[in-house]
């Protein structure tokens, strides 16, 4: 019996290995020009190969700098703007993004995260100077009532999910965490935003 369960577990480890060989992952960078303003965002293709089956998302590697009507620099100061991009509410968000780009589904998140170790590791590659060249900055966040929170210490970024009428889902990375958090949150507040794209 036991030698089965040895068996069994070195055959189980064998194949999970082979799986995970399989996987091929890659990426290359890129830019993209906002024909509504002009501003100039730097990209990163995400290419994972598994099988015959490849699935490739492109995003912005800077946090969106659009002016949405509603959106604030984090303590209504431009120089926040340029380096940390805007906060933006849902609604918000989802205008912030120019023409085939969209903010990311938890699927696409997940997508990314995959890339550099899952939700419990990938926080410390894809913060600013991480090997991912996301440069996910910790830019805080706006509550309600035009409270501005957490700069330097939070970076908060929608996903495209909205929980009934009043909340969605947000991306958090904490300063010195390689945790990634999701929890949801009121849709009022103010967060960044990155955009992504699909390739058929």
């Amino acid at each position: 019996m036991q030698k089965q369960v040895a068996l069994s577990f070195i055959l189980l480890t064998v194949i999970s290995t082979l799986t995970i060989a399989q996987k091929q992952f890659s990426f290359k960078n890129g830019s993209f020009t906002d024909p509504r303003d002009g501003e100039v965002y730097q990209t990163i293709t995400f290419i994972k190969t598994s099988g015959n089956v490849s699935i490739e998302r492109t995003w912005f590697a800077e946090n969106t700098r659009y002016n949405v009507p509603g959106s604030y620099c984090y303590n209504d100061t431009d120089a926040y703007c340029e380096k940390f991009g805007r906060l933006y509410n849902y609604k918000g968000a989802n205008k912030a993004c120019p023409d085939g780009w969209h903010v990311p589904t938890i699927k696409e998140w997940n997508h990314l995260f995959d890339f550099f170790g899952g939700w419990h590791n990938a926080g410390k590659h894809l913060v600013e100077g991480g090997e991912s060249d996301m440069h996910m900055l910790y830019g805080g966040f706006g509550e309600p009532g035009h409270i501005f929170k957490d700069l330097t210490f939070s970076g908060n970024w929608w996903d495209n999910e909205l929980k009934g009428d009043d909340a969605a889902g947000i991306i958090t990375l904490i300063t010195g965490s390689k945790e990634i958090y999701h929890e949801v949150i009121g849709n009022q507040h103010k967060l960044s935003c990155r955009c992504v794209k699909f390739h058929d």
